[in-house]
């Protein structure tokens, strides 16, 4: 396997577009550089002429973003960032419909969560959406950046992720959604970044603290992480996480010192279990068993963790999470006790090392198929979502594990896979 250590920054890296250690700049590479600093400047310069309109609630209406913002903006007044009283009440307040205090209407991350949506509290709501789309997009892009340095690095390949990230459906609703499902995925990402390709366990840790904030999106990847802490000894990765979340929660404490003892006493009295989701464990419980066993609800990623435990078993000696990450975020989405269809925007790692693979061979007939099928899944996602509650949309994430086992059967990594090195 052909592999090339990384030797300069990811800063250096993302402004220049390679990373490359010794490749001279030549014209081209200059006049791309040049022309994408300029589309740049206009975009800012667009945008700011664009932001009086833009901020108008009738374009961009309230949405799942308005009790993110709301949790920041109560925390910051020291009040209680978890009660659906006050959430209702400022969620109103910028137009929203009354929800009747149903389990979509507050923020339900864990504190040190809240510290990282305090900075969009400080402004109306309007404004902070508008910002909160601007940063959503930007650590897509980031995320997709790192990703296909980690993946490829093949400037042929970089628009194609790009814009393959972009059609790809759960992006589009995250971002519609305002959701912060873009934090977990800049986490994880940037979690093998730091702990593969340019080894930092510090920096790998500080990250992880981001796709903590749902851990139950990802419960299998948890699983095989512990483990391989444990069996490569990067103590450095705990520490870094653990001193990360646990300064972030005093920051939020700062402001509002009872956080702790709201967020425990919100889980004592909100009625989770009433949440219907696209999940196996919830179509358990509403179609076939009852919504009383609410044990049913992590069924699934009980036997998913059987399976992930043995999965390691197997490749445990050869492990390397570049390669492994794709299927262990795909049945954790599969088996996930508590997610939407927009949280399957983590599964980006997956579709940039499927979009690369095919890219290596792409005058098969294959390669047409399967181009058609994930855009039929994006544009039968987005069509669907017209019409339907997003519970009925349980077959997402399976059709997505599908997809992907697809792409490695009929495109496995070839011979001169320019890769990066493993740790």
């Amino acid at each position: 396997m052909d592999m090339k250590p990384f030797t300069r920054s990811f800063a250096a890296d993302f402004l220049t577009g390679d990373n490359s250690v010794h490749r001279p700049l030549t014209n081209n590479r200059m006049i791309y550089k040049i022309a994408l600093w300029v589309l740049l400047l206009i975009s800012i310069l667009v945008l700011i002429r664009l932001a009086p309109i833009l901020t108008k609630p009738e374009i961009i209406p309230s949405d799942d973003f308005v009790r993110i913002w709301a949790a920041g903006k109560l925390n910051l007044q020291g009040e209680n960032p978890f009660d659906p009283i006050r959430i209702e009440q400022l969620q109103i307040e910028v137009g929203d419909y009354k929800s009747g205090l149903n389990a979509n209407s507050i923020m339900l991350n864990p504190p040190w969560a809240i510290p990282l949506v305090m900075p969009f509290g400080l402004f109306n709501y309007p404004l902070s959406r508008l910002a909160w789309l601007i940063t959503s997009t930007f650590l897509i892009l980031i995320s997709s950046h790192m990703l296909w340095l980690i993946y490829s690095h093949n400037p042929k390949h970089h628009w194609l992720v790009l814009i393959s990230v972009f059609i790809f459906a759960p992006t589009i609703s995250v971002l519609e959604k305002g959701q912060i499902t873009v934090l977990i995925l800049l986490g994880i990402t940037g979690f093998v970044y730091f702990s593969v390709i340019n080894r930092n366990d510090w920096l790998a840790g500080v990250f992880l603290a981001l796709a903590s904030i749902k851990p139950q999106m990802i419960v299998l990847f948890w699983i095989v992480l512990l483990i391989w802490i444990i069996q490569q000894r990067r103590w450095l990765i705990i520490i870094s996480t653990s001193i990360s979340v646990l300064s972030l929660t005093l920051l939020a404490m700062i402001f509002n010192p009872h956080i702790i003892e709201q967020y425990l006493g919100m889980l004592q009295s909100y009625q989770i279990s009433d949440w219907a989701v696209p999940t196996i464990g919830s179509y358990l419980r509403f179609f076939w068993l009852g919504t009383q066993r609410f044990w049913l609800q992590f069924l699934p990623v009980m036997l998913g963790g059987i399976w992930v435990i043995y999965y390691w078993y197997r490749h445990h000696k050869s492990w390397n999470w570049v390669d492994e990450l794709p299927i262990i975020l795909l049945v954790s989405m599969v088996v996930s006790p508590y997610s939407w269809t927009y949280d399957l925007v983590i599964l980006v790692p997956a579709m940039v090392l499927a979009t690369i693979l095919i890219a290596t061979d792409w005058k098969r007939w294959t390669t047409l198929l399967l181009a058609i099928l994930f855009l039929g899944i994006s544009l039968l996602d987005l069509v669907l979502h017209m019409k339907l509650d997003d519970f009925w949309f349980i077959w997402v994430a399976p059709a997505l594990l599908i997809w992907f086992l697809l792409v490695r059967w009929q495109y496995p990594k070839p011979q001169n896979w320019t890769s990066v090195p493993i740790a």
